[in-house]
């Protein structure tokens, strides 16, 4: 009560101080001026319990609070470059399958993907069904996945 007693007898002291310095100061260019400093020192008076309040540091921890965005932005961008190697991957183990098809062969394609400057790359793909060199030949020319790094498993 003592605090809300103190604080009312500053913004009455206030509003007093302004009303006789706008009184003395009259009308014109001064006035004005007088008005317009004294209308500010009175929202000061005011507001005045706003700077003296203690708020807790927990709810005001910036530096966690950027953590926390930093490790969720991170996680995001994992998820959604994994994400994206996943379609990638699927897609172009369709095409070869595809293709497989249009050979007249049965072929199931599993392909490795690899982030380059954050951009997934296939880099390896295993095929199950009947060695074909054709087939091997246009992964290594369309895919640019070398017959090194193309595992045949025969069923």
């Amino acid at each position: 009560m003592e605090f809300f007693r103190q604080w009312l007898l500053g913004v009455v002291a206030c509003s007093l101080a302004v009303t006789i310095s706008t009184r003395l100061a009259g009308e014109g260019k001064t006035g004005g001026l007088v008005r317009f400093t004294g209308g500010l020192l009175l929202l000061c008076a005011m507001l005045r319990p706003l700077a003296q309040l203690e708020l807790p540091e927990a709810g005001w921890n910036m530096g966690g609070y950027r953590a926390a965005v930093a490790q969720l932005e991170l996680e995001l961008r994992g998820e959604r470059e994994n994400t994206l190697s996943d379609s990638i991957s699927e897609r172009l183990a369709s095409y070869i399958e595809d293709k497989a098809g249009s050979l007249g062969m049965e072929v199931r394609a599993t392909v490795a993907m690899e982030l380059r400057n954050n951009v997934p790359v296939p880099v390896g793909v295993t095929l199950r069904g009947e060695y074909s060199a054709e087939l091997a030949d246009y992964v290594e020319r369309e895919l640019g996945i070398a017959q090194e790094k193309q595992t045949w498993i025969v069923s």
